[in-house]
């Protein structure tokens, strides 16, 4: 599931602004604790290993090395959509390659 949400305020290389974010964390959480873990998206590629190709009407990407927990209603978080299994699935392994096992 994806969402649309406020990103800023933000510094350095962050992603920031208004733009969709991929939902990694169940919904239980979510709605219990006001936060979701989640990975930017953009439609910028740049062919970085860490890129999600997403299919759509529009090209773009999750950046699964930018890893957020953000509180999603303060963020003015909008469901607005779903990716395949397979690309969750992608994500998610990219995810924790960097954090390991």
């Amino acid at each position: 599931m994806f969402y649309w949400l406020e990103f800023d305020p933000q510094v350095g290389h962050e992603q920031a602004g208004y733009r969709p974010a991929l939902v990694l964390s169940p919904a239980v959480y979510n709605d219990h604790i006001g936060l979701m873990l989640c990975c930017p998206m953009t439609t910028k590629i740049k062919g970085y290993p860490f890129e999600v190709l997403i299919a759509g009407n529009r090209e773009s990407a999750v950046l699964s090395d930018q890893v957020k927990d953000l509180d999603w209603r303060k963020r003015n978080a909008i469901k607005k959509g779903r990716v395949s299994g397979a690309e969750l699935s992608e994500v998610k392994a990219k995810a924790k390659a960097l954090i390991g096992s």
